[in-house]
Parts: structure tokens; sequence; C-alpha cells
């Protein structure tokens, strides 16, 4: 059975192969071979011994997990844009337990969180635009892409990014609750 919990310094390990993982399959054609196949694994290692070992003071890290195996994360900054709101920084959910529900599970949780600290904070992500199915989790749980734009990725490529919104953490519940009932 799949529980949540929050991340802690040692779960490190885990989460950078899950990201790792989840980048050199889903991400090719929009980072380089050579990150993806030589880079990604140190460079997300790196990223998450720091982001747990000292993580900011709005910075929340949820994961999903099953028999003690990590299946899926999520990592959100609440409140970390006076516009935008709370940023989802990362969603990332096993290949084999894709379709699962894992990442609807983390992602209201992490709207959950947010909503507790601030009941009026909105909702966005940025996810880049040739990453369809992502795109398409996101449009079914009525999100909105407000702009798409090019930014630069950690191997030096550039790619189109969608920053998706939502106008609320409560709209976005909603809209899961909606979708859970009806799948």
């Amino acid at each position: 059975m799949i529980a949540l919990k929050d991340a802690c310094p040692d779960d490190y390990k885990a989460i950078a192969k899950l990201h790792a993982d989840s980048w050199k399959k889903y991400y090719r054609g929009m980072y380089s071979d050579k990150f993806l196949d030589d880079d990604v694994y140190p460079n997300r290692l790196d990223v998450w011994r720091e982001r747990l070992s000292t993580p900011a003071l709005n910075q929340q890290v949820i994961i999903a997990f099953d028999e003690g195996n990590i299946t899926g994360f999520a990592c959100i900054y609440i409140n970390d844009d006076p516009v935008f709101g709370t940023l989802l920084d990362n969603l990332h959910v096993t290949s084999s337990m894709q379709r699962s529900g894992i990442g609807t599970m983390l992602i209201k949780e992490a709207a959950r969180r947010s909503y507790e600290k601030d009941e009026h904070s909105k909702f966005y992500l940025w996810v880049l635009e040739l990453n369809a199915n992502a795109r398409r989790f996101y449009d079914n749980l009525g999100g909105t892409n407000y702009e798409t734009v090019d930014k630069k990725n950690l191997d030096g490529s550039v790619s189109k990014a969608c920053r998706y919104t939502w106008d609320s953490c409560l709209k976005l519940m909603h809209a899961i609750r909606e979708r859970v009932k009806f799948t």
C-alpha cells in the first residue's frame, strides 16, 4: 500500500536515482544524450543532498513509498512567487508505477500543504513543452498553460517550457477529487 511522508536527509540517494531515471526515460530529445547518460545522476545526487541537508524554509519534499521503497516524490516551495504562489518544482513517479495514482496523490498532498499555510495560495509549475504525458496530466487536473518560454537546461541546451498555473490550491484539490471520482 502506498503511503506518503516527509523526506529526510537519508532519502537523498533514492530520490536522486528516481529523479535521474525519470529524466533518462522521459527527457530524451530535450536534454543531450551525454548529459542524460553520464551526468544526470551525479547532478541530481548533489542537488538532493543539498536540498535535504539544508532545506529552504518554504521547501517541503514529500515521498510516496511502498514496502520501504520510494515510488515517487514531490518538491514544493510554498508561496514561492508573489504572483503565481506555490511552486511544484518536481513531481516524479517510478516508471513502473506510472498511472497508478501516485502522481495524483503527491500533487494533492502538495496542494493541501500549500492551502494549509495560506488558503488563498495559487499553485504553479514548469514543464517542458515536449513532455506530452506530463502536460496531459496537468491539463486533466485543470491546469492552465499560462505561458511558454525558452529555458536554459542544465546541459546548456535550450528547451521550451510551459508555466502551468492554478488560480487556487483549493481548485486544484477539487479537480483532483473530481478526476479520481470518474477514473
